[in-house]
């Protein structure tokens, strides 16, 4: 009796064994949800309907956009960490979602590192440095100049957690002191920035970028680590503080457990969307650098690294949101 039941157990394993290489070959057979864990319209939900709508027409099946905004990407990052591991609940996360809230929150309701698999990485965003047109500076050591002329009386306007550690990581690797005014969405920002409320603001280029070519605001750096193909006249801040790399970058990740040969399905698809040349000027024109991991693991590979620089800034400046 013994080895009947354990002939049938090792039968129905085979069996499954046999099917789940079929089953990643017939993927998709219903519609995909693309979790975007934030509002519409900014940058990061642009980015999820441009490459939802270009994989549905390369999966031949629709991928549904569901915005789950809220705690820097908590809210959206948990529901997909719970979600089946079956290659139909996908996550937009930013570098945020995946590096930085493990050491910015005390608990956290997810394990970036072990919840999630890689798919690829898609997108740079990366954060300016801007300034108010009367304020007496052109270049990112004029700021420098000036706040150790004047300590404590220039202020920055700062919109996410992302802006505030590098905020921070400024003040500290230039060796300054300009205080972090908080805002609660960038829009809100621009408007103080515009109305002379703050001198100096962290936005992303998305935001920036077309008020900057309209004349109405100034552009001192990017906060990533190499120029923008749209606006190549715009230095990095590591170029005046070498080192300074802190690119917001856009990635898609599915539930941990899902199946190589699917999650290998979505990187080809998203491989041949970020190639289309529509798809990157259409990105490139809203601010948005387009990029595209050569596999999974290279991903992987990537967000540990990323995790240990990020970790050291974030412990430097001493920052936690709990």
């Amino acid at each position: 009796m013994k080895f009947r039941a354990l002939n049938l157990v090792l039968a129905i394993a085979t069996l499954f064994a046999l099917a789940s290489p079929s089953l990643a070959q017939s993927y998709p057979t219903r519609a995909i949800t693309l979790i975007v864990p934030f509002a519409p319209g900014g940058p990061a939900d642009v980015l999820g309907r441009l490459i939802g709508q270009r994989m549905g027409e390369d999966l031949g099946q629709q991928v549904i956009i569901d915005n789950r905004p809220g705690a820097n990407t908590i809210i959206g990052a948990q529901f997909v960490a719970k979600a089946r591991p079956d290659g139909y609940t996908l996550l937009l996360a930013i570098d945020g979602t995946l590096v930085m809230n493990q050491f910015l929150y005390s608990k956290l309701s997810y394990d970036p590192l072990k919840d999630f698999e890689p798919v690829a990485l898609v997108a740079y965003i990366p954060s300016v440095f801007e300034a108010n047109n009367n304020v007496p500076v052109k270049t990112v050591q004029d700021v420098i100049n000036l706040a150790k002329a004047k300590p404590g009386e220039l202020n920055v306007g700062v919109s996410t957690p992302t802006s505030q550690v590098i905020a921070s990581l400024f003040n500290q690797m230039a060796g300054v002191n300009i205080t972090q005014v908080p805002y609660k969405g960038g829009t809100t920002q621009i408007t103080g920035l515009l109305a002379g409320d703050i001198q100096l603001g962290m936005e992303s280029a998305n935001v920036a970028l077309p008020l900057w070519r309209d004349g109405k605001i100034k552009i001192l750096g990017l906060s990533g680590g190499q120029r923008l193909s749209i606006a190549p006249e715009i230095p990095t801040i590591g170029e005046t503080l070498p080192g300074f790399d802190l690119g917001i970058w856009q990635s898609v990740v599915v539930p941990a457990g899902t199946p190589r040969e699917i999650v290998t399905r979505l990187h080809t698809s998203l491989a041949k969307v970020m190639a289309a040349k529509e798809v990157r000027d259409r990105l490139l024109a809203a601010g948005i650098e387009p990029t595209i991991s050569k596999s999974p693991e290279e991903f992987g590979a990537f967000i540990r690294s990323q995790a240990g620089t990020r970790e050291k800034v974030i412990k430097a400046v001493g920052m936690k949101l709990d």
